[in-house]
């Protein structure tokens, strides 16, 4: 049987299909009907009806592999919930994160998700997968064996294979194929930018920037991956980056219009409606059948008059004046930059004092959680010490009552007729008190009083200490002794 870390990371390392198969078995295992199930990213997002107690809920239930802002993840969930619907978010990433579940979702994990797995019977199913998994990491081994040349073929393999499922969206087996590539040759910017896409299309934009970026240092004049970086920043909201990262281009490729127009319209976003016209200009002229900047152009000088009252036609390429205002742009993208960096350096140095703050408290509670164990400690040695000496005392006073009730054996011994016709004697007189029957007659002579004359000389506390002598009895044959 596999255990829960072998469990966790075959799961991981499963295709987006197959992640998919064993999130639908699980939850049908659980007693989910499943209405609806689709891929959202690199998660599975499901919908599903569950009986619990008297009510049917209404579950929308994701199930994720996401390494990272888990909370992020756990957020978006509770957005998309409406009406009555509850929610179940089942990640296998879930370790000491600190992620709480938030209302009306449940949040399970890690060592839960696991136990999930095994309670169902799925860990064969896993186990299945791993064997697969190994299996494919022993024909890459041997792959990797090959000369060169067929090397260099299975990298034009891989890479095919790679946007092929890239266009099938299936981008978590395509990064797979990506990966192998990467893994002959690291410095394949075309796969890295591939990857980014990937990425992308899954909603994790900071990885695929990395990668990018990772493609761009490999070779700086990778057109496509400028182009793609540009569109990345803007996914982020990140449009003046976007527009420095065309003006690359443009340094790259000044007489590329494609480019200008890309420029043009990020300014536009931007609401520099001039330099837009300019750059829009500047694209008709390197490409005068450029249709969509045609369509910018139109809708720039509609614009330019409702905001300045001028015709746009006056407006010429003025070179000062633009260089400038990026200049300008350029500065002002640095300072926020810098102020975002000095933000984000506050950031870190209030969660590094949270975390102080933090260590302390657990020091203290460990300080005080030990003097608690030790006062506890000392106090049940203390008590122990005085139970030993309890057991010593009774131990002894045991002793002597054997020793007690071995002089008494022995003068309980054989005893005479004289004796017994005086114990019979005695107890037919007791009897002879009102109240006292057969029985009660004879604790009363066991208890040492032989005669009623004995009993006249009891007090009242005494005769209580009778076995058998409840206080009302004791009560009523006082009172009669006393009057006879």
């Amino acid at each position: 049987m596999l255990n829960e870390e072998e469990t966790i990371q075959t799961i991981k390392s499963l295709s987006q299909g197959d992640f998919q198969q064993i999130s639908s078995t699980l939850l049908e295992k659980m007693g989910f009907d499943i209405s609806s199930l689709e891929t959202r990213g690199g998660s599975v997002l499901v919908e599903g009806n569950i009986e619990r107690g008297d009510e049917i809920r209404e579950y929308l239930i994701k199930c994720t592999r996401a390494e990272e802002n888990l909370k992020e993840e756990i957020r978006e969930l509770h957005e998309l919930l409406g009406g009555k619907k509850y929610g179940l978010f089942l990640t296998t990433s879930l370790r000491d994160r600190g992620v709480e579940k938030t209302e009306r979702i449940e949040v399970v994990g890690g060592t839960p998700f696991y136990k999930l797995l095994k309670k169902f019977d799925m860990l064969s199913q896993v186990k299945s997968h791993r064997k697969k998994l190994s299996e494919e990491k022993k024909t890459e081994k041997r792959v990797d064996e090959k000369p060169t040349s067929d090397r260099s073929e299975d990298i034009e393999e891989w890479g095919k294979k790679g946007k092929k499922m890239y266009k099938e969206g299936k981008y978590q087996e395509a990064i797979r194929f990506f990966e192998k590539v990467l893994e002959i040759n690291p410095e394949d910017y075309v796969a890295l930018n591939n990857k980014a896409l990937c990425h992308l299309k899954e909603g994790y934009q900071e990885k695929a920037l990395k990668s990018i970026n990772e493609a761009i240092s490999i070779y700086p004049d990778f057109e496509d991956a400028y182009l793609n970086k540009a569109f990345i920043l803007e996914k982020k909201g990140e449009i003046g980056k976007a527009k420095d990262t065309v003006k690359k281009l443009i340094d790259l490729k000044p007489d590329k219009g494609e480019y200008h127009y890309i420029y043009a319209a990020y300014l536009r976003k931007m609401g520099a409606l001039k330099r837009a016209w300019r750059a829009t200009q500047k694209t008709l002229k390197l490409d005068p059948e450029h249709s969509k900047a045609k369509e910018l152009r139109s809708i720039l000088r509609r614009e330019l008059k409702e905001e300045t009252g001028e015709e746009a036609a006056g407006l010429g390429e003025i070179e000062v004046e633009e260089v400038e205002s990026d200049l300008k742009e350029r500065f002002e993208s640095l300072k926020k930059e810098n102020e975002e960096l000095r933000e984000e350096l506050e950031d870190k140095e209030s969660e590094i004092d949270e975390l102080e703050r933090g260590m302390e408290k657990i020091e203290n509670k460990f300080k005080m959680e030990k003097n608690r164990l030790r006062n506890t400690l000392k106090l049940k040695q203390e008590r122990i010490d005085n139970l030993q000496e309890k057991r010593d005392e009774l131990k002894a006073a045991l002793d002597n009552e054997e020793v007690e009730d071995e002089e008494d054996g022995k003068k309980d011994e054989e005893p005479t007729e004289e004796n017994i016709k005086t114990k019979e004697s005695a107890i037919e007189e007791l009897q002879n008190l009102k109240y006292v029957g057969p029985e009660l007659a004879d604790r009363i002579y066991e208890s040492g009083y032989k005669s009623i004359d004995d009993l006249k000389g009891a007090s009242k506390e005494e005769l209580g200490e009778i076995k058998g002598m409840g206080s009302a009895i004791t009560e009523k044959i006082f009172e009669y002794l006393q009057e006879n």
